[in-house]
């Protein structure tokens, strides 16, 4: 499968549930050596050999295709993946790791868990870390249709029971098809914000907020739902963040004729923010084919970043940059917009992360006879990060097979951590963390 199969179509409803069997089942490495006397020295964009020896790591649950979809790092440094175990059945499944790549064995007495919610289905798509390291996990339970699915577990790796009573909950928006895609922990009071796909007839963005005890927050959209059509289409959010005011940010695509970039900004009861776009809405064309957004961040300037893929002849990555009030912002790339190629095939982000620094980081997929983990960073104003791998670029290989980052994360000393799934035969949890210097 393509990253442009993962993005265009295919899973449950036709969405773009490549984020879920087989994703968004969404997406060498150039190493500069830098010598002097004979010493070689670290570059931005190295692989990190202290991380698993040569900087990547992989992880089985099953003979299957197992997957990571998000990526969080803790407090200690530690890593926390979560994503799907195949097999007979999808089932959620966590991974930790300590700051050198090996499996922590403090977490589920080997490093891995995985969680059933039904006997059908399931898997996560994202995760986030609370201020007191209780990890929540989001994604969808299988059963006659998907419904939202969400987990939280205790720093130990088991499932937290003051959550839900089992450490559990399941979510219906519609009759139709569900899906939990991006997860966030509000700093203020550490309720839980998801958000994703309300099937039924046609898509629409589908967001949830919970309270500390896993029930749903009366006080956001009066049941602590919410949906949101930009189209009569297959609309669908991907990626969330929170803002330093507690506005909530939901990143995606807007169907039609096309897809294109959809944002939707909402005051933290839950209504659309009026304040953003003049009706808390806006959608970005980059081509006459289909656009993406799958991964939405925002600056420390309260400037919101998303990114994805462009379409029309051969996928690129595709970023664009609003500024506060929705507007594209002019003082990035130009016009707010950007693409970036890899190859001259189907290319594309998957997640983004901005460093302390404000640099941008974007990773995904570089397609080619087979598809390999792609990471782009960039300044500020939008050009490519020449200190970062000699041209801003970098491409790593796993196996033979099709590789794809479907997340990333900045570590606080810099370090950029990727994961997605190494190719070959059946796939397997992949992370790769790069040097910041």
């Amino acid at each position: 499968m393509t990253g442009e199969d993962r993005l265009s179509g295919g899973g449950p409803g036709g969405a773009m549930v490549g984020f879920r069997t087989p994703l968004l089942v969404i997406l060498s490495t150039s190493v500069l050596l830098a010598t002097a006397q004979g010493v070689a020295f670290a570059a931005a964009g190295d692989l990190d050999t202290s991380f698993g020896g040569d900087g990547r790591v992989t992880t089985d649950f099953t003979q299957g295709d197992d997957y990571a979809w998000a990526v969080a790092v803790q407090s200690d440094g530690k890593i926390v993946t979560a994503g799907q175990a195949g097999g007979s059945g999808g089932r959620f499944a966590l991974v930790r790791y300590n700051t050198n790549g090996t499996l922590d064995s403090t977490f589920s007495g080997d490093g891995k868990l995985t969680t059933d919610f039904t006997s059908g289905d399931d898997g996560a798509t994202a995760v986030a870390i609370q201020s007191d390291g209780k990890i929540v996990a989001g994604g969808w339970a299988a059963g006659s249709v998907e419904r939202f699915a969400v987990a939280r577990y205790n720093t130990n790796g088991t499932l937290d029971s003051t959550f839900s009573g089992d450490g559990k909950v399941i979510t219906d928006f519609t009759s139709g098809d569900d899906f939990v895609f991006g997860v966030a922990i509000q700093p203020s009071d550490q309720k839980v914000v998801v958000a994703g796909r309300a099937g039924g007839s046609g898509g629409r963005f589908a967001l949830a907020r919970y309270n500390t005890n896993g029930t749903l927050d009366g006080s956001f959209s009066g049941d602590g739902k919410l949906t949101t059509d930009f189209t009569g289409g297959d609309d669908e959010a991907v990626g969330v963040a929170i803002q330093s005011d507690g506005k909530i940010v939901a990143a995606g695509w807007a169907a039609g004729s096309v897809e294109r970039f959809a944002l939707a900004r909402y005051n933290t009861n839950g209504t659309l923010d009026s304040t953003f776009s003049r009706d808390g809405k806006i959608t970005t064309d980059f081509t006459s084919g289909d656009d993406f957004a799958v991964a939405v961040a925002i600056q420390s300037d309260g400037k919101i970043v998303a990114a994805g893929r462009a379409g029309g002849s051969g996928g690129r990555l595709a970023m664009a940059r609003y500024t506060n009030t929705g507007n594209l912002d002019g003082s990035f790339s130009g016009d707010g917009k950007l693409t970036t190629d890899f190859t001259s095939g189907d290319d594309g982000a998957a997640g983004l992360a901005i460093q302390s620094d404000g640099k941008i980081v974007a990773a995904g997929w570089a397609a080619g006879s087979v598809e390999r983990f792609a990471l782009a960073r960039y300044t500020a104003t939008g050009t490519l990060d020449t200190s970062f791998s000699g041209d801003g670029k970098i491409i790593t290989d796993f196996t033979s097979g099709d590789d794809v980052a479907l997340g990333v994360t900045i570590q606080s000393d810099g370090k950029t951590v990727a994961v997605g799934r190494a190719g070959g035969s059946g796939g397997r949890f992949a992370v790769v963390r790069y040097l910041a210097a």
